[in-house]
């Protein structure tokens, strides 16, 4: 039974590591400053009013968010967090003004400032969460999850009806996987998977496929990243899906698909190649529902820090997609388990 969903917070503390979330906070508070200097005038000229106003809110803005980053782990966790990340902004300006005037006064009008500023950031997150509350976003993401196409399905079961008589172990393979599948499909879309399973699920889908296919479906796998890596369901499987329905089965003889995964400054990079009919032109609409769908998917999980592209060169079609390694935790292990 689902619990009822808690009230959402006046104040959200973000993942401050996120990148979508430092750049919001810095476009947001750089266009706040660039008016300041625009709309309220003090004698000096536009420039001067600029870096003036740049030299106290820019080394105290990068000293917060750098130390927000370092402490977002510890500031979740906390009842009080959002209390928290407005002192911690406060004692940011007070530390650079105390470095750069140490003979004057301490004043009180920047901090206060700092922390309205850093109040309203932070109701705007709790705003843009509430629009992402986990109601809406397990509904989105559910209707996002890549579907397993009815072609699929009946050209998966004729295949087991085929090899039953003849090859029976077969036949049982093909059902098996395929009700692996289902079983992907039915699970909760708001837990994480990893690259392990998402390898797996691949290969059922393209061991029912093979049966099928035959000598025309060839695969090639390059996995060089950590197994344990956290990622979105079903994140694989689609891909290698595209790859089969939109390229190798509409090329008469067939083709190759490679599959390779591997680390990179700290980035988990997934591609998938496949041969490109000789008579294709635009993508198939499928093909960029399916994408489309996987992007939204990736947004939804990692914001900015993600991305999805697609390039289409010397008769093949390229899939890339770019998300932070981040390892399961060892919840995320149980949950995945069980």
């Amino acid at each position: 039974m689902r619990q009822p969903l808690r009230p959402h917070p006046l104040l959200a503390v973000p993942d401050f590591r996120n990148l979508g979330v430092m750049l919001r906070i810095l476009l947001s508070l750089n266009l706040l400053l660039l008016c300041s200097a625009v709309f309220l005038p003090d004698g000096d000229t536009l420039t001067l009013r600029i870096l003036s106003r740049a030299s106290w809110v820019e080394p105290s803005l990068l000293l917060s968010l750098g130390l927000l980053a370092l402490l977002s782990p510890w500031l979740a966790r906390q009842r009080r967090g959002s209390w928290l990340v407005l002192a911690l902004c406060m004692a940011c300006v007070l530390v650079q003004d105390r470095l750069l005037n140490p003979l004057e006064l301490p004043r009180l009008d920047r901090p206060l400032l700092a922390a309205l500023l850093a109040w309203l950031l932070l109701h705007y997150f709790s705003l843009r969460q509430r629009a992402l509350s986990p109601a809406l976003g397990e509904a989105r993401l559910a209707a996002l999850q890549a579907r397993i196409r009815p072609h699929f399905l009946f050209n998966s079961l004729n295949a087991a009806i085929a090899l039953i008589r003849s090859r029976p172990e077969k036949a049982e393979m093909v059902l098996e996987n395929l009700a692996d599948l289902f079983r992907a499909q039915m699970a909760d879309p708001g837990h994480a998977s990893s690259l392990e399973r998402e390898i797996e699920l691949a290969r059922m889908y393209l061991a029912i496929e093979s049966e099928r296919l035959g000598q025309r479906l060839n695969v090639v796998w390059d996995i060089q990243a950590a197994l344990d890596a956290s990622l979105p369901p079903l994140l694989l499987q689609p891909l290698v899906e595209n790859a089969v329905h939109h390229g190798v089965e509409r090329c008469g003889a067939g083709g190759e698909i490679r599959i390779r995964a591997q680390l990179k400054s700290g980035q988990l990079l997934l591609s998938v190649s496949n041969p490109l009919a000789a008579e294709a032109g635009e993508p198939h609409r499928g093909n960029r529902i399916a994408l489309d769908n996987l992007r939204e998917r990736l947004e939804l999980f990692y914001d900015a820090e993600a991305s999805l592209q697609v390039a289409a060169a010397d008769g093949q079609y390229h899939t890339l997609i770019r998300l932070p390694y981040r390892p399961l935790s060892r919840q995320q292990q149980s949950t995945l388990l069980h």
